[in-house]
C-alpha cells in the first residue's frame, strides 16, 4: 500500500478535507424513521396523548403539566395515543413482577403506595413505562409492565424497602423479563 493511497482522519475531517458524516446527522440516511407521520404533525408538530397527557415534540415524549395546560387552552396540538398507551391497549407487555409474602396482606396500602410511587417516577422519566395491570389476592401480587426496566425497578424498590429475596430472570432472546420478590422470614 503506497503512502498516498491511505485515508487518514484528523479531527473529524477526512484526508480529502471534507467533514466526515457523524452518526445521526444528515449524512446518515441509511434507514428512514417512519414512527412519526409527517402529515399528522403539521406545522407546529406537537402531539398530545389522549390517554395520559404525555406530550411529543421533536420525536420525544415527555411529561410537562404546565405545557399541557397551555396546549389545551390554545388547542395547538394533535390528539393521539402515545406508545405507552398503545402498548397497554394492545396488551404488549415487556415485564412481569411477582411479589409474595404476608407483608402484602398486612400492609396493603403501603405496598400499593410503593408500587404507584415507583411507577410515577419511572413514568415521569419515560412516559412509555407503565403498569398495565395489577392482580393480587392476599399474599401474592402480579404486575404486568410495558417496559422491562419498570419491572426491574419495582423489584429493586421492594428489595430496598422490605429486604427479602429478589430474582430477575430475563427471557432468553426476548425483551421480556420476570421479576420475583419473596419476603424473607
Amino acid at each position: 500500500m503506497s503512502k498516498g493511497s491511505r485515508s487518514t482522519k484528523v479531527a473529524g475531517r477526512s484526508a480529502k478535507g471534507r467533514m466526515a458524516p457523524e452518526i445521526g446527522h444528515a449524512g446518515d440516511k441509511r434507514f428512514a424513521d417512519h414512527r412519526f407521520n409527517k402529515k399528522l404533525l403539521g406545522e407546529d408538530g406537537v402531539l398530545v396523548c389522549t390517554g395520559c397527557t404525555a406530550i411529543s415534540s421533536l420525536k420525544h415524549w415527555y411529561i410537562d403539566p404546565d405545557r399541557y395546560k397551555l396546549l389545551m387552552k390554545k388547542s395547538q396540538y394533535h390528539p393521539v395515543l402515545c406508545p405507552g398507551c398503545k402498548r397497554v391497549e394492545q396488551h404488549a407487555y415487556d415485564g412481569q413482577v411477582v411479589l409474595e409474602g404476608p407483608l402484602l396482606k398486612d400492609s396493603r396500602d403501603e405496598v400499593m403506595a410503593l408500587i404507584k410511587h415507583t411507577e410515577g417516577k419511572a413514568w415521569h422519566d419515560n412516559p412509555i413505562s407503565r403498569i398495565a395491570s395489577i392482580d393480587g389476592n392476599g399474599t401474592r401480587i402480579e404486575i404486568l409492565t410495558t417496559t422491562k426496566w419498570l419491572a426491574q425497578r419495582i423489584g429493586k424498590q421492594f428489595q430496598k424497602a422490605f429486604k427479602g429475596k429478589l430474582e430477575i430472570k430475563p427471557a432468553p432472546r426476548e425483551k421480556f423479563v420476570r421479576v420475583y420478590w419473596k419476603q424473607g422470614k
